[in-house]
């Protein structure tokens, strides 16, 4: 359940702070790979040209491997989740992983990918990781079957909250006791996405080519208008060009260009789009990106993100807080050996089924739709019809108790606040669940 959701807030201030960090770097790399033309002069024009060509070069590889990291000092993160929630500051533990966190995405695909469509993918796969590490979670989608693996004891550790281990599982996610013990599971592509709600066929949606040609001459346009370039010589055989641009003009003109096809957007990129008195805040100053090029080809985009910081911020100029985006070859993408097949309910969707796993008394199908139905990644304790699940409320018991005893020590039931801990346990619960009913015998016995 953890990988769904966490107890407290550290998980939730977490995907916040990466939230609010790759909004400047997803943009700078989506106009590096647009297409751009010609600028104010010819110093800026030669510098915007190469890196124009050295996307398209990108495009004519048939394999791509794109990693979104940040490279940051965890204290300077510490001190950011600690001023949006003073009383709820991120783990030290949380606060490394992240200040290293790595996402990245590889694909193989027939043809060059500028040229290739969905049919044409012959490979996928993606990892969350943090530094040099080994990965925290990794899929790949190969030959129509999904394969997942994930450490979830350095999850927990990651989120500051303990997540527990395949031996405290309920029954009735038995199915899930290989992916908790770290080993690879699978399913096929169809019931992963009857899981997730979808309809077991075709791929998200896509822009038609008239809109794509009308968003691709506007953000040209900005370009040209807004930012400047220079080179910057070469460091270690890599040659860099830094790209500047008020960041308060530059984002109010491309997310001005976005509402303008925002009729033709998927609902996932319209919704929700700022607005140009929402960009008020962010600051009229010019910002600079850095873009890596070696050997003609588009290395890397590192944005510094203390750029944006106003007096009196946690993060100053001189920290260390980058938001880097690279580009390479992915390696080969293999099928892992010895994954174990995940169950299927009636549906097709994933199903968990005690009685068959345990030889125990039939009992209702649990399936990874009823989760993903009422529970998004963002969703709190309690929230949606899951909070009437006695499954889900026994993990987030066993979840709370577990952070009593990191907190008060493994004996604090015989301690002298033993009955305080209590009621202040049963207390969340009747504050989460809307009841008072005793889940210490249901857990703890």
């Amino acid at each position: 359940m953890s990988l769904l959701c966490t107890t407290g807030d550290h998980g939730r201030d977490i995907i916040n702070t990466v939230r609010r960090t790759t909004l400047t770097a997803a943009t700078c790399a989506a106009l590096a790979l647009t297409g751009l033309a010609a600028c104010g002069t010819v110093k800026s024009l030669s510098a915007a040209q190469k890196i124009q060509h050295a996307g398209e070069k990108l495009g004519e590889q048939h394999s791509l491997r794109v990693e979104l990291g940040l490279d940051a000092d965890p204290k300077v993160l510490e001190a950011v989740a600690s001023s949006d929630s003073p009383e709820d500051a991120m783990p030290p533990e949380a606060a490394k992983t992240l200040a290293h966190l790595r996402v990245s995405l590889s694909v193989e695909a027939s043809k060059p990918l500028a040229e290739a469509q969905e049919k044409d993918l012959k490979a996928v796969a993606m990892t969350v990781g943090s530094g040099k590490g080994a990965d925290l979670a990794e899929i790949r989608l190969i030959d129509k079957t999904v394969y997942l693996k994930a450490d979830v004891d350095a999850l927990g550790k990651a989120l500051g909250t303990p997540i527990p281990g395949a031996g405290e599982l309920p029954p009735e996610l038995g199915p899930l006791k290989d992916l908790f013990e770290g080993r690879w599971v699978k399913s096929d592509v169809d019931s992963a996405e009857t899981a997730a709600g979808g309809k077991g066929k075709g791929g998200a949606e896509k822009l038609d080519s008239k809109t794509q040609r009308k968003l691709q001459t506007d953000l040209k346009g900005i370009v040209a208008r807004r930012v400047t370039f220079a080179d910057q010589g070469k460091k270690d055989g890599v040659e860099h060009i830094l790209a500047k641009a008020s960041a308060r003009d530059l984002l109010t003109d491309v997310f001005g260009a976005l509402r303008n096809v925002s009729g033709e957007l998927p609902p996932q990129l319209s919704k929700g789009l700022p607005t140009e008195k929402d960009l008020k805040e962010v600051p009229k100053r010019k910002i600079a990106v850095d873009y890596a090029l070696k050997d003609g080809a588009l290395s890397g985009v590192t944005f510094d993100a203390t750029q944006l910081a106003e007096p009196g911020d946690p993060v100053k100029k001189g920290d260390k807080f980058d938001i880097v985006l690279g580009f390479g070859e992915p390696g080969k993408i293999t099928a892992p050996a010895g994954a174990v097949e995940l169950p299927k309910g009636d549906d097709g969707s994933f199903m968990v089924k005690p009685d068959s796993l345990f030889g125990g008394a039939a009992t209702e199908d649990f399936t990874a739709k009823d989760a993903s139905d009422d529970l998004s990644p963002l969703d709190g304790p309690g929230e949606g019809d899951l909070k009437d699940d006695p499954t889900y409320r026994k993990v987030f018991e066993q979840q709370l108790r577990e952070e009593m005893k990191k907190e008060f020590g493994a004996d604090y039931e015989k301690g002298p606040f033993a009955d305080e801990i209590e009621k202040q346990i049963q207390e969340q619960l009747k504050k989460e669940f809307g009841d008072s009913a005793a889940g210490k015998s249901a857990v703890s016995g």
